[in-house]
Order: structure tokens, then C-alpha cells, then sequence
């Protein structure tokens, strides 16, 4: 049986799960699919910058998020191969500087709750299998359940991708659009996990330190626990045979800076890992639907500002949603619109990340610009991390 509704979100991760709160609010009828569990364990540096955290008091959870034990963040530390450190403030902006540091299992749960306190119908365990197409136009998908032979179909007004860097919907309009199917030496690969550390892990800070072969994100979360994010080449990982335990602990905290932060922090969790990875933008709307997050382009981990690129891109689009579902379709007017302002808010600042992530994918390089912003370019690092944040508000 068909069922036809307003808005149709894929994925229940920040972006998506943003969209479908604020959409229902608004009084649209929203089905919110996500083909896992809520809260599931994702590779993700586990940090939102100031700029998220004004979308998060918007949607009425950051005080909840504050409450449960998300770690203030207002600094960032970056080192090079041999530890040497630089810190530096968080780039004071409109809503301040602080930060938080809080895990994809808090958060993701948060906000699907609000979502569907709000009115959206939450489907977890669904996965989108295939769109319905109509004149060349996403009306809708079908989803698929493991044990269900007869998938069922949702058909809505406008179909809204945010199920990530992978997503299913994205690949199916536009194959070559999403991350590689190739894995090469040189491609990039993420991995994560948790650690319990002593005393008080990484007070108030993010930090970002180089090593042989990748770079990894360390920042602290609820429950006195350290976020661990590796970005790391393929050539490395294969070096160590594949072992993400054997990688860090024979590349990463080589680091001194590293093992100053975690040296004796335990894993408390099993690693999560993606790749290979492309990063850039992609396209924000095509075929009558809408991306938001990583479906519509991928910020290069390296600055941090992912899951808050999400929590504005769900804003960001909301307005174009609504007026579609009004419409009745995503008409090309309005997907011309949204593409304009998608590109006005993101392309600049996600250009700018891509050419700092292509220098910090070369360690050997990237310590010498660090050593250079250390001595006579000192001045312009608070410039270097504010090149990093959109601007862009509601």
C-alpha cells in the first residue's frame, strides 16, 4: 500500500533528523526512514562548533545535550609529526565561541526523539531500496526490511536525501557523484572509536595532530570519554595490517603530543570505519529531490565543522521543503533556488577547507606550515581557523 505525505527525509542522522523536527513543527506531514538503529555507532569527530550549537538551542536540545554531559570546547590544539603545539581560540562568532563535544549516540537520539515528538513519523530499520520515479521526477522511494518480501512504498510531495556520503539515493541518480567504489594506496579511510582517560581529558579543547600517514581529531565527550577520529591513507592502514589498535598505537601516539593527551586511555568501544572518502561538494538538489549534509557535499574532517555543516544545511532547507510540499513538487524554479543558496552558504567555505585538507593530507607539509604560523605567521592562525566557519545563519 502507497501512503503519500508532505515530506519524505532518507536518514536520521543530524542533517535529517533537523529537517524532519522543524518541518513537523511547521505542520508538515514528514515520514523520517532511517535503515539502521537509533542511536547507532558512526565515524564522526563528535564536535559542533558554536555555529551548530545555535542550531541545536533553536531546536530546544542543547541545553538537554549540555545537561547529559556534552563537554565545553572554546580552543584548539594542533601539532605536527613531532609534537610541537600550537593553541589557539575558537573563532569568536556571533553566538560566542564555545563549542561542544558530544557522541553521535547521544545526539542522533536526541533529535530523532524530538523529531518524533514533534509529529514525524519515525522508521528505523527501513532502508530506501530504489526511488519512484514519475517524468523523470523522485516521487517517492521504496524501502525494504530484512524478512519482508513486498517492500512498502512511501510517495511524498518532496523527497529530501540526508542519509549521508553514501547515500542510496544519490547513487541511484547520480552514480559517480558519491564516495569511491575504488580503493587505491592513497585513498583516505576514516576509523574511530572511544577512550576512557584519566583526570580531565582535554579540557575545554579540540585538537588535531599529525602523523605518519593521516591525522587524527581527538576531542572529549560525555561520561569523561575522548572521541578518537583517525583520517588516515589506505598505504597506512595497510601497514598495519588493517588493525586500527596496531595503527595507533604504532603511527599515531608516535606523536608526542598525542600520547601526551591519550597516552593512557583505554578503548572502551569498538571502531567504527568508512571509506574511501572524497570530499568537496556534490549537488545539492536534482530529479525533484533535496540533499542536505553529506549528500549534498562533504566538508574535509580536518576543521571539524560537519555535523554544525548539517544542522545549518537542515535550516537551510527547510523553507524550500515547505514551499515544494505546498507545491506539490519540487518544481525547477525552486530547485534552482535551493541550489543557489545551498552553493552560497557552503561552496565558499567548503573550497577553502578543501585547499587547507589537501595540505594537511601531506604531514610532512602541513608541519611546516604549522612551524610557520608558530613563529613570524602567528597572526594569522586566528584567520586560519575562522577560514574554517560558514557565517551563515537563518
Amino acid at each position: 500500500m502507497t501512503r503519500r505525505v508532505d515530506l519524505l527525509v532518507i536518514g536520521a542522522g543530524p542533517a535529517g533528523s533537523a529537517l524532519a523536527l522543524l518541518a513537523a513543527r511547521a505542520g508538515a506531514r514528514v515520514v523520517l526512514v532511517e535503515r539502521g538503529e537509533i542511536p547507532r555507532p558512526k565515524v564522526c569527530g563528535e564536535f559542533v562548533s558554536a555555529e551548530g550549537c545555535a542550531v541545536l538551542e533553536r531546536l530546544g536540545i542543547l541545553s538537554a545535550l549540555r545537561g547529559a554531559g556534552a563537554a565545553p570546547i572554546d580552543t584548539c590544539r594542533l601539532s605536527g609529526l613531532r609534537g610541537r603545539k600550537l593553541d589557539l581560540p575558537l573563532p569568536a562568532l556571533r553566538h560566542g565561541r564555545e563549542g561542544i563535544g558530544v557522541s553521535r549516540l547521544r545526539l542522533d537520539r536526541l533529535l530523532a526523539e524530538a523529531a518524533a515528538s514533534a509529529g514525524a513519523e519515525l522508521r528505523t530499520g527501513w532502508e530506501a531500496s530504489e526511488p519512484i520515479l514519475r517524468d523523470g521526477l523522485v516521487r517517492g522511494v521504496r524501502a525494504r526490511r530484512a524478512g519482508r518480501d513486498a517492500p512498502p512504498a512511501c510517495e511524498a510531495s518532496v523527497v529530501v536525501a540526508a542519509d549521508g556520503r553514501r547515500s542510496s539515493l544519490v547513487r541511484r541518480l547520480h552514480p559517480r557523484r558519491g564516495d569511491p567504489l575504488r580503493t587505491g594506496r592513497d585513498a583516505w579511510f576514516g576509523l574511530k572509536t572511544h577512550l576512557a582517560v584519566s583526570g580531565a581529558p582535554l579540557a575545554r579543547r579540540v585538537e588535531l595532530h599529525l602523523f605518519d600517514g593521516g591525522y587524527v581529531g581527538l576531542a572529549p565527550v560525555e561520561d569523561g570519554r575522548v572521541n578518537v577520529c583517525l583520517l588516515v591513507r589506505n598505504g597506512a592502514l595497510r601497514a598495519a595490517a588493517g588493525c586500527p589498535d596496531r595503527l595507533l598505537a604504532r603511527l599515531v601516539l608516535a606523536n608526542p603530543a598525542v600520547r601526551e593527551a591519550i597516552g593512557d586511555g583505554e578503548v572502551c568501544g569498538a571502531w567504527a570505519s568508512c571509506g574511501p572518502l572524497r570530499f568537496g561538494p556534490r549537488r545539492p538538489a536534482a530529479a525533484g529531490a533535496l540533499f542536505v549534509g553529506d549528500a549534498a557535499g562533504t566538508v574535509d574532517p580536518f576543521c571539524g565543522e560537519g555535523m554544525s555543516h548539517a544542522l545549518l544545511g537542515a535550516e537551510l532547507a527547510l523553507p524550500f521543503a515547505l514551499e515544494g510540499a505546498a507545491r506539490g513538487g519540487l518544481e525547477p524554479d525552486l530547485a534552482r533556488a535551493y541550489r543557489d543558496a545551498w552553493r552560497c552558504a557552503f561552496l565558499p567555505v567548503t573550497w577553502r577547507v578543501r585547499a587547507l585538507g589537501r595540505l594537511f593530507g601531506r604531514p610532512r607539509a602541513a608541519t611546516a606550515a604549522l612551524a610557520l604560523l608558530r613563529g613570524a605567521g602567528r597572526a594569522w592562525a586566528p584567520r586560519l581557523v575562522a577560514a574554517t566557519r560558514t557565517g551563515w545563519s537563518p
